[in-house]
Parts: C-alpha cells; sequence; structure tokens
C-alpha cells in the first residue's frame, strides 16, 4: 500500500471518529489540544446592551500541522463549535477565512496552517446580564472539535472561555487588531459590476469572469464550496482573453451528474470573492472551444 492509500485511510478514520462519535461516552473521546492552541477573543471587552461584536476561535497550529476549510477537500473534516451563552445572548455561524490548497501525497485539501482566526458575531441583547443574572461578568464559552493534520491525523476538543463586562460601554479589546486582521482576510461580495458565468461539459466546467475587474487583483484559484464537484488535485486552468478571464476546472469523477449551481470562491492576488451562480451546459458553437483544455 502506497504512502497516499494509508494518509487517505487514516484520515478518514479520524474524521469518521470525529463525526460519529460526537459527545457519545461510546466512543473514545478525543485528545485535548494536540498540535494545536487555541483560544477565544474578542473584539470588545464589554458586552454591551444590545450590540454586536466579533469573536474569533484562534487555532495556533504547530509547524507542519493543519486544521480545515468548511469544504476540506479530498479528506478532513471542518472545526465544529458548541456555544455556551447567557440567556438572550446568540452567537452567529462560523466564518472562515479564505483557505490554501494543502496538496500531500495525491491528497489535494483546503485549509490552514500557522496561525489562524475562524470568526463568529455575537449579538447582546437589550438589558444584558451576566449568567447569573447580574450586572458584572457574561462567560462566553465553547466546545470545539477539530482535525488536525499532518502524516496523521488527530481529532481533538477543547473548551475554551472569556469574560466580557456587562453594564458597560463598547470598549476595543487588545485582540481588537487580530479580530480585524482575520475580517479582511473573509472573503467578499464580488462587486457589482464584475460578471460570472458558468457552463458545463462532460469532463469540465468552464468559469468566465467579464466586466470592470480592475482592482480586483489577479486571478490565480478557484476552490469549490461543495464537495465532489472539482477534482481537488487538478488545478484549474486560467486563461485571459483581453477584459474576459476563463477558469477550467476538471469536473469530479465522483459527479454524476450536473450540479444546478457552481459555489465558490474566486481567489485572487489580493482577495477572495464568493462565487454563486447557475451552471449551464456550453454550447457546441461556443466560442469557449478556444480555451485550452487540461491535459
Amino acid at each position: 500500500m502506497n504512502s497516499g492509500a494509508l494518509k487517505t485511510i487514516t484520515r478518514t478514520m479520524a474524521t469518521l471518529l470525529l463525526t460519529l462519535c460526537g459527545s457519545s461516552s461510546a466512543c473514545a473521546q478525543p485528545a485535548k489540544a494536540q498540535h494545536a492552541h487555541l483560544s477565544l477573543i474578542s473584539e470588545q471587552t464589554s458586552a454591551a446592551s444590545g450590540t454586536a461584536q466579533w469573536m474569533g476561535l484562534r487555532f495556533q497550529l504547530d509547524p507542519g500541522w493543519h486544521i480545515y476549510w468548511s469544504n476540506p477537500g479530498d479528506s478532513g473534516e471542518p472545526p465544529k463549535v458548541a456555544w455556551h451563552l447567557p440567556g438572550g445572548f446568540q452567537a452567529g455561524d462560523l466564518q472562515f477565512p479564505a483557505p490554501h490548497r494543502i496538496a500531500d501525497h495525491g491528497l489535494t485539501d483546503y485549509g490552514y496552517e500557522g496561525d489562524v482566526i475562524l470568526l463568529s458575531k455575537l449579538t447582546v441583547p437589550a438589558g444584558a446580564t451576566s449568567n447569573k443574572g447580574e450586572i458584572g461578568a457574561a462567560e462566553i464559552g465553547a466546545d470545539v472539535r477539530y482535525l488536525v493534520c499532518r502524516e496523521v491525523c488527530v481529532p481533538g476538543k477543547d473548551h475554551v472561555s472569556l469574560s466580557l463586562a456587562t453594564g458597560q460601554n463598547e470598549k476595543l479589546s487588545p485582540r481588537a487588531e487580530l479580530i480585524r486582521g482575520a475580517q479582511a482576510r473573509l472573503p467578499q461580495p464580488l462587486p457589482s459590476h464584475v460578471y460570472i458565468s458558468a457552463t458545463v461539459r462532460p469532463e469540465q466546467m468552464l468559469i468566465t469572469v467579464s466586466g470592470t475587474t480592475t482592482g480586483m487583483g489577479q486571478i490565480i484559484d478557484f476552490i469549490p464550496s461543495d464537495a465532489q464537484v472539482i477534482e481537488n488535485s487538478v488545478r484549474p486552468l486560467i486563461f485571459v482573453d483581453g477584459a474576459v478571464s476563463h477558469i477550467r476546472v476538471k469536473k469530479s469523477e465522483q459527479l454524476d451528474h450536473s450540479p444546478a449551481r457552481l459555489r465558490g470562491l474566486l481567489i485572487t492576488s489580493t482577495k477572495a470573492y464568493n462565487v454563486d451562480v447557475p451552471v449551464t451546459p456550453a454550447k457546441k458553437t461556443s466560442q469557449n472551444a478556444s480555451v485550452p483544455k487540461h491535459s
């Protein structure tokens, strides 16, 4: 058995353990904080009544280890969080920054190495008080489960928390700059003057970008939001024809139908942009035929 196949098996087993066991006492529990240091940071030091602020789950990973984006790619599992909040407080879905490709032994994953922050918007109700119903401190806690991988994958879990003062005005925290940096790395909506379409052929899909793309940066990649839509290990072929860019991606061998929509991230040299467009069949006489094909 080659190393790539062995790695696929070990990652699959680790992912199944993380997914199926959950909080069940019948399963061996994931280890706490191996190869990753987790912390919870906030934009403000207070939870001012009727306001909203960003919270951040910060992963500081050992060199060579990585965690996963919402679409992990060929293997893996994204982090999951269960919040523990005072009454009336609400935490939004995790917001993932744009990932990068992580290629190893024939697999291509989408994820993060080094230092990464996943954001969640915390909404504070009017008249917010502490967990005990008093003016004081609101305890914000999170149970986090994740998969961290290098040559092998290790399911991990951790509990992180912080206290926010209630009954006070907003005040920036010492970690506010980290939160701002994480916000800047979130994928952005496409500019209104940029147009994207997607067509499908038997083995490939073609993404066409037109309009006023000045200021967007050079297109360098496309990463799908949905699993088993494209072959992750085959990099997109990007062809520029004047003011129009064509991005040819290879359909996944697991895809037995044409998707109704193509969702993902358009990665440029400066930012990442959200893409969500309908997929239409390519016309036989389309000019798309002049775009180079994958070999």
